[in-house]
């Protein structure tokens, strides 16, 4: 019963983990959906503290949950709250934009953490009972966690082609339910059986057990589908289009990698970087939302010219300008859709559309007569030998900007530049368009990202490869495989009333003649830019710039993050001293969650030492700080592991999930291992780990060049094969100081709430380092984390001051 109870408890509420990262990235912004990892360790956490206060403070309460009554009553208790607070929270009018003006939104946002913590506390209490209860077991018990997570990890990902995330966390909340359910299954009751059944099937398995099951089979049927139904930010693209008449969602799909929504209605405008001197209608448009944002347009191009006319007069069109007659044009989308219009209009005999959602390429595929490719760019790019005459990056971010500062993306670095680069034919050009951001940012960064490429393969003046224009509200990049000597860019500007940002040799008065800010902004600071490159003093800009706009590489991949901390008050003052724009940085809300988390840490780790009698053992510093650095060394290899794989894999949520899956799976392998096995040497199997990890990292690195020319089957075995070795040693550290490090139950207790505590902080500072310094340094935190567990451990064995205990 313990093993089953731990295996389904684990399964369940790492399944709940996967679908509030979901139900997150469509209710709020991606940028909270990382607190979901912080709210899921802090409920393991809290269930640490508590055992320790019932085995210190009430050896009765301790007693009975370690019962098979209290175990059954747990599970309960863990799906009730699943469902309960799911419900509950996606209900609360919660909105994250108001907090610096409505205070009462701070209690909402820690109801929420609180509520949806409690799953997790009845989970990590049905774990940390069984390790209290069954020391000699610890090697199975960590298995079956392990195993039952890595299940529960993997299951939303076929799942949620067939539901919706609100019915898939009701099925959890049934998943964890099943231990209680075993004795109705099994045809047995406390009815119909003597006095030992009933003792061993307690009425809270027996009635409350079916009666939740029955409210979650309702909450999965149609009738309850409104209730479970998750309702997208209202701030987002999706709900603000719904708002108009005869607008409607003609067709849903869900998956792993998000909710996609269609929408017809005749109120789209959507036409990026549009010309004032175009006065036409333009055409029908339909309208693709993923997670309810990141709109894509679908436009009616059936009529010919006549819509297709628009598309001459947009901002990105300079690039098919230049070209005169493109014959083949590659299309990269991340939302957006007018570079289709683009590409239509130029009347290019080729065209190539890459796109990631296999359900939007599929929609693409049946409203365009053009080759759609459901490939994520970058491997797509490795392996094709094709040249093209334009190549068009379409990735005009969230509708918000700030709150995409987390998203990691691989397709504006330094190396995806050069690979479009070296896509081109002998006269082709790259067109980047995005929105125009103040202070200048996203300009500067893009700009040096394509400076960068062009020196990197070897061209020697590459300011004259480059050319900028702009309007009021978006900007275009045009990288030119022939120097820019000609009118034509002048031209193009002139004739539609763009101003030009950058173009080697221009007049500054060019720079603000239709669209004036009070200063050429734009043009100034890339103009600075320029001359510090000529200088080779780059660096001393990157440096001395109010934000961060180095460029970046796939080793820092986080293009919406320009926030400097050692320029956050001058920052400040520049917005007109309104905390309020800071607080839309999603890196504000890293920091404010981990010094929320951190105070919380201190709170379960002192909570028990305060409330321990005299003769209760207290704590030694070497445990401490042993399970503390296994705890954070396990979540930095994890989280370095789930970044620096999307490069291959090409979607967060799918390295999410497959190293999820994988690492814990492969750690269940080295806890099973250890079962039965006397005492292995504690400081060799972390050096041991230690070296694996660093191999690894190097490997990774030497082959990524090849990976990405491979086919998917391939990149995916690559990653499990890599997870193999690291994760089996990672699985052996804990369970083994968990048998044999600690001897009494509140020892062990503690030592959960520990491992718990170490989690959620590393979690949420391994976001911070790898946008500040890079992904690699994520991988070096967590080695340099499990060398400190080496050193904790004083002489040769396992055997170190634990707890006092000698």
């Amino acid at each position: 019963m313990l093993l089953i109870s731990v295996f389904f408890a684990s399964c369940s509420t790492l399944a709940f983990e996967v679908l509030l990262t979901r139900v997150f990235s469509i209710s709020q912004w991606n940028h909270l959906s990382f607190m979901v990892i912080s709210i899921a360790l802090f409920g393991f956490g809290a269930s640490g503290t508590f055992l320790s206060f019932a085995e210190i403070r009430k050896k009765d309460w301790s007693q009975k949950l370690r019962s098979e009554n209290g175990q059954h009553a747990i599970v309960v208790l863990l799906s009730l709250t699943m469902i309960l607070s799911f419900l509950t929270v996606n209900r609360l009018p919660l909105d994250y934009f108001r907090l610096p003006v409505d205070p009462f939104q701070a209690v909402l946002l820690v109801a929420a953490y609180l509520l949806l913590a409690l799953p997790f506390f009845f989970s990590g209490l049905i774990i940390s009972i069984a390790y209290v209860s069954s020391p000699e077991k610890t090697g199975l018990i960590y298995f079956a966690a392990m195993f039952g997570s890595a299940v529960g990890a993997a299951m939303p990902f076929p799942l949620l082609l067939l539901l919706d995330e609100g019915r898939l966390i009701i099925i959890s909340a049934l998943v964890a339910l099943i231990p209680a359910l075993r004795p109705i299954m099994k045809g047995q009751s406390p009815q119909h059986a003597g006095s030992a059944k009933k003792k061993r099937y307690p009425a809270l398995a027996t009635v409350p057990a079916p009666a939740l099951a029955a409210l979650a089979i309702y909450l999965l049927t149609p009738a309850g589908e409104t209730i479970t139904d998750v309702v997208p930010s209202p701030y987002k693209g999706l709900p603000q289009v719904l708002k108009f008449p005869s607008t409607q969602i003609t067709a849903r799909h869900s998956s792993i990698r998000g909710r996609i929504d269609r929408i017809t209605t005749p109120y789209i405008r959507f036409a990026p970087g549009l010309s004032l001197r175009h006065t036409d209608r333009l055409p029908a448009q339909d309208a693709v939302y993923t997670d309810g944002d990141n709109q894509l347009v679908l436009y009616d191009l059936v009529g010919g010219p006549r819509n297709t006319r628009f598309a001459k007069r947009l901002l990105s069109y300079v690039g098919y300008f230049l070209q005169g007659n493109p014959e083949r044009v590659l299309l990269v989308l991340a939302g957006g859709g007018s570079s289709v219009a683009c590409a239509a209009a130029s009347g290019a005999r080729s065209v190539t559309i890459l796109e990631d959602s296999a359900h939007i390429a599929d929609m693409l595929r049946r409203h365009y007569p053009y080759h759609v490719v459901n490939r994520h760019q970058r491997p797509f790019l490795a392996r094709d030998d094709q040249l093209y005459d334009v190549v068009h990056i379409e990735n005009w971010g969230a509708s918000i900007p700030g709150v995409a500062v987390l998203n990691q993306e691989h397709m504006l670095t330094i190396e995806a530049l050069t690979e479009y680069w070296n896509h081109l034919t002998s006269s082709g050009v790259v067109v980047i368009s995005r929105k125009l951001l103040l202070p200048p940012s996203d300009t500067v960064r893009l700009w040096s990202a394509a400076h960068e490429a062009l020196m990197a393969t070897g061209i020697a003046q590459p300011a004259r490869h480059l050319a900028m224009l702009r309007n009021f509200d978006t900007f275009t990049l045009i990288m030119s495989k022939k120097q820019f000597h000609d009118q034509r860019v002048r031209d193009f500007a002139e004739s539609l009333n763009f101003d030009l940002v950058f173009l080697q040799g221009m007049d500054p008065q060019e720079a603000n003649r239709f669209h004036v800010f009070d200063e050429p902004y734009h043009h100034g600071t890339i103009d600075r830019l320029t001359k510090m490159y000529q200088s080779q003093r780059q660096s001393d800009f990157f440096r001395q710039y109010v934000l961060d706009v180095a460029p970046q590489s796939d080793l820092r991949p986080f293009p919406a993050r320009f926030l400097k901390w050692s320029q956050v008050v001058k920052l400040y003052h520049s917005t007109g001293n309104r905390f309020y724009n800071l607080l839309m940085s999603g890196e504000i809300v890293v920091v404010i969650v981990f010094l929320e988390a951190l105070l919380v840490a201190t709170i379960l780790l002192v909570f028990p030492l305060l409330v321990g009698t005299r003769s209760a053992p207290k704590p030694h510093m070497s445990a401490l700080v042993y399970f503390f650095a296994v705890g954070a060394g396990f979540m930095f290899v994890e989280i370095y592991f789930i970044k620096r794989f999307i490069i291959l894999i090409g979607d967060p949520v799918i390295s999410f999930t497959l190293v999820i899956a994988g690492l814990l799976f492969f750690s269940s392998l080295g806890g099973i291992w250890l079962h039965g096995k006397s005492r292995p040497g504690t400081q060799r199997v972390i050096m041991i780990l230690i070296a694996v990890l660093i191999l690894e990292a190097v490997i990774f690195e030497l082959v990524l060049p090849g990976l990405l020319k491979t086919p998917a089957v391939v990149r995916y075995t690559t990653i499990l094969l890599l997870l193999l070795p690291s994760g089996f040693l990672m699985g052996i550290p804990f369970p083994l100081a968990m048998r044999d490090l600690v001897n009494l139950p509140v020892q062990r207790a503690y030592a959960w709430s520990v491992n718990g505590c170490a989690s959620v902080l590393t979690a949420i500072a391994a976001a911070q380092v790898a946008i500040s310094w890079g992904i690699a340094h994520v991988a070096a935190a967590g080695i340099i984390a499990y060398g400190i567990a080496a050193l904790a451990v004083r002489g040769n064995g396992i055997r170190f001051s634990a707890f006092g205990i000698r």
